[in-house]
């Protein structure tokens, strides 16, 4: 029995209605424009890439409501423009207005 179940989780992760992501961090501080995103070397950041900018929205509904109570919201996007530490980079705004503990991510 565990093995069927096993085998269906499997199938499931290959359907083509997931997104993959390639990386995924948080806008750590933002100045004028310039950004601080915890993504770097070790996540396999690089210079020049852009990354979507999403914020996460609580969802206004009763407790006892079934369903997400967050609801992602693209706000723009971010190129790195310098990795300095294996964990962080700095970024610039390429649309949109990012602000500190938005999500930036790269997805295939």
């Amino acid at each position: 029995m565990l093995m069927l179940a096993l085998a269906g989780t499997a199938h499931a992760e290959e359907s083509g209605f997931r997104h993959e992501v390639l990386m995924r961090g948080q806008i750590l501080e933002a100045r004028s424009g310039a950004l601080v995103v915890c993504v770097g070397e070790a996540d396999g950041a690089q210079v020049g890439q852009v990354l979507d900018v999403v914020r996460h929205k609580r969802v206004s509904r009763s407790p006892k409501a079934a369903g997400p109570r967050f609801r992602r919201e693209p706000v723009g996007q971010v190129r790195i423009t310098e990795l300095f530490d294996t964990h962080y980079a700095q970024a610039q705004v390429v649309t949109g207005k990012p602000k500190v503990n938005d999500t930036v991510e790269l997805i295939r």
